[in-house]
């Protein structure tokens, strides 16, 4: 590798660096407003969650406080993800194509928009049926005392779950567009994408089934518009692919950046 090399790989690991701080440095600020509203919002999951009348209870001295915690770390980390995407794009943008960088902002939106989705669908679906399941389960005999900070804890994993589980068409969107797998070998094996995706949801959800189920439906759904999403613009993904050894884009495109 020669000197000027070394400069340039160095030069983009010390960029690379900055941007880390950023990420680091805007998770940190926006901990402090997390930190303020932590406990009204803990308070609004509970006057929303918990049926009335159902007393939540703290086993240990710290528990509330450890409770606002988790509740301002989840929350600066939600309110810092808009600011993480916008760093890494300027970061990994200026070494990509103009279709490339086309190619990638929808996908990027889509993400976003696809995480708020499963947190309202977590808050008002998952949420309540497994709140419901398992107060079914009370009688003269047996009533629940359920902590404050696992009833919490069940609130902020769902939301994390479906979060997650929902970039999963997205994720598979790319893997379509890059070539990596083909509709023709997912649509024979739809089968085991069911189990696939039912199997995640048991990981990510309570251990009921109603839950799962409820989670599992709309990641099947999502799956299926991926694939038709797909139909509709593969002429136009086909068009873009570029050969390993065709770098005559490439030239293209360093000629219209001059």
């Amino acid at each position: 590798m020669s000197s000027n090399e070394d400069q340039t790989f160095l030069g983009h690991l010390e960029v690379l660096r900055f941007v880390l701080f950023q990420i680091i440095g805007t998770f940190c600020l926006l901990l402090i407003p997390s930190w303020v509203v932590s406990q009204k919002l803990v308070d609004l999951l509970l006057a929303y969650a918990a049926p009335e009348g159902f007393a939540l209870h703290y086993f240990s001295l710290l528990e509330p406080f450890f409770i606002r915690l988790k509740m301002c770390l989840t929350l600066g980390l939600f309110l810092s993800l808009p600011f993480t995407f916008y760093y890494l794009w300027k970061f990994v943008s200026p070494g990509l194509l103009e279709y490339e960088r086309k190619m990638l902002r929808g996908p990027l939106w889509a993400s976003f928009f696809l995480a708020l989705f499963g947190v309202f669908f977590a808050l008002l679906f998952i949420v309540p049926a497994i709140v419901t399941f398992s107060l079914s389960f009370a009688g003269p005999q047996m009533r629940p005392v359920i902590g404050i900070d696992s009833f919490i804890s069940m609130i902020l994993v769902s939301v994390l779950a479906c979060g997650l589980l929902f970039q999963f068409p997205l994720i598979l969107y790319g893997l379509l567009a890059c070539g990596v797998v083909e509709v023709d070998t997912l649509r024979r094996h739809r089968p085991a994408v069911i189990v696939v995706i039912l199997t995640v949801s048991a990981i990510l959800t309570p251990p009921d089934v109603l839950s799962q189920v409820l989670l599992a439906v709309p990641t099947y759904l999502l799956f299926e518009a991926s694939l038709l999403l797909f139909r509709l613009n593969r002429k136009r993904f086909e068009q873009k692919k570029v050969p390993f050894d065709d770098d005559s884009v490439y030239r293209e495109e360093e000629k219209k950046g001059e």
